[in-house]
């Protein structure tokens, strides 16, 4: 019988802890250059944080100072007719209430933006403007003795939240293009006193609400930074 003997490669133990001596620096290596990756990652995002937060608080400083420029110009009234006070163009206060057809604008003690419209003929449940080429309209406003209600031969409307927010805009971004406000079926013109109060008190009321959203926006940075730095110790 013959034998047949088969050659197996024997492979020394010193040449496989050598490889995998090999393997592990490699792993290492590879490990390494993923934290310091990591860690360049990490830099650049505490940089690009503070870098927002930065502008952010520029952003702010600027716009309390305007706010705090634009307030000269109002006045707060307590009125005993009304549930709570409110903020007024001090040169529309005179006026106020309306006892003309006309829109005038305040802000509630809440600091909500508000449209009064008034129009003193056929009673209406909302309004509509236009500047010729673009247009915007309120939600309907039921008459109720509340939000719309009539004595004698006027009417009035209270408009709050997006659809104040939306006449407001319209009238502000119109400028000195002459505006038309339809009330119901019946239409009149805007006049400039009208439009310069509805203006000013929305940009009063824009910049507020945008320094909201910048303050909000300033503590959520703030705690991104504080993350940050963290996790780099």
């Amino acid at each position: 019988m013959n034998i047949k003997h088969i050659s197996v490669p024997i492979i020394s133990i010193s040449a496989i802890l050598l490889c995998a001596s090999c393997t592990q620096r490699q792993e290492r290596s590879r490990n390494a250059d993923k934290y310091d990756s990591w860690k360049e990652s990490l830099a650049d995002s505490i940089e690009t944080v503070s870098k927002a937060r930065q502008l952010t608080e520029d952003s702010l400083t600027n716009a309390y100072s305007q706010v705090d420029s634009m307030l000269r110009n109002f006045t707060y009234v307590e009125n005993p007719r009304e549930v709570e006070g409110y903020t007024i163009l001090s040169s529309a206060r005179s006026s106020y209430p309306l006892s003309r057809t006309g829109l005038s604008a305040r802000l509630s003690k809440s600091g909500d933006f508000e449209i009064i419209a008034v129009h003193s003929g056929s009673p209406f449940t909302s309004i509509s403007l236009s500047d010729g080429i673009s247009s915007v309209s309120t939600s309907e406003i039921p008459a109720d003795q509340g939000l719309n209600y009539r004595t004698g031969s006027l009417t009035t409307m209270l408009i709050s939240g997006d659809d104040a927010a939306a006449v407001g805009e319209f009238i502000l971004k119109a400028g000195d293009k002459p505006v038309s406000v339809s009330y119901g079926k019946t239409r009149s013109r805007l006049n400039t006193t009208d439009a310069s109060t509805v203006a000013s008190t929305w940009k009063l009321a824009s910049l507020r609400k945008e320094i909201t959203r910048m303050e909000r926006n300033l503590q959520l940075l703030s705690k991104k930074a504080d993350a940050f730095r963290r996790a780099a110790m």
